[in-house]
């Protein structure tokens, strides 16, 4: 079985029938060096100048250094699997995130605008444009590069790439905009978690649904929802969902929803 080895921008790309893998490693050593110069930069000027004050460069560079992580991400057509594996080497701490790729409907490229230059970052689209897995926890220059990926992800998945101009946005939520009744919707999101126990957004949209149907009676089985909605989404690495699905649960605590 013929395996392909490519090196772009401290990019690690190995390529096989079944199985595509890619090691970040731009992030990996633009922090490892501004965490180094930080901590050199503190320590000669605070022990020449005693100043307390700028030992505090080499406290953040220290911290910069001990946090570097490696990314690592694998499409495995024989596991039916894509599995981001976020590894800090120098505190031996790894975290694992995976989807089964049958989940996995496009690509596309996330867009940052800063003052100076725009950053990019390949994000694979889930369920029909509902939800989002960013490949990294950066974004970064270089369009092209990233363009080159999106390309490579989408053949070897057989799925659309949509490129930079992003996922068409009436797409989004098209499924729910079907829904005639809220005991629709309840139903649906009952079978989708049924299906997949591990549906954090399905938690967390039959939680809504339930606190729209009747917030009062409802209101304690919902919040079981946006609980375990906020559990799983923190156990997959998305912290912003996360956060979001624990501001509903706080709201409907509070008797604020619906």
């Amino acid at each position: 079985m013929n395996i392909h080895l490519k090196v772009i921008k401290h990019k690690i790309m190995r390529q096989r029938s079944d199985k595509l893998e890619f090691q970040e490693m731009f992030a990996f050593w633009i922090q490892l060096l501004v965490g180094g110069s930080f901590l050199v930069i503190g320590l000669s000027i605070g022990w020449s100048s005693g100043d307390f004050f700028v030992y505090l460069f080499a406290v953040v560079g220290f911290l910069l250094v001990i946090f570097v992580e490696i990314e690592t991400i694998t499409f495995d057509k024989n596991l039916g699997h894509l599995t981001i594996k976020r590894h800090k080497p120098l505190i031996a701490k790894t975290k694992l995130i995976k989807h089964l790729l049958q989940d996995i409907s496009g690509v596309e490229i996330q867009e940052m605008s800063g003052s100076e230059s725009n950053t990019y970052r390949v994000c694979l689209v889930l369920e029909s444009g509902k939800r989002r897995v960013p490949l990294t926890s950066s974004f970064s220059t270089g369009l092209g590069d990233k363009r080159k990926k999106a390309e490579v992800i989408a053949t070897f998945l057989d799925v659309k790439n949509y490129g930079s101009d992003g996922f068409p946005s009436q797409q989004i939520f098209s499924e729910e905009l079907k829904w005639e009744t809220i005991d629709e919707e309840i139903v649906h999101w009952e079978t989708a978690i049924k299906s997949d126990p591990n549906d954090a957004h399905g938690h967390m949209r039959l939680g809504l649904a339930l606190i729209s149907q009747d917030k009062t009676k409802n209101k304690e089985q919902a919040m079981g929802y946006l609980k375990q909605a906020e559990a799983l989404f923190k156990s997959q690495g998305y912290d912003e969902e996360a956060m979001q699905a624990a501001q509903l649960y706080g709201v409907a605590y509070g008797g604020m929803l619906g």
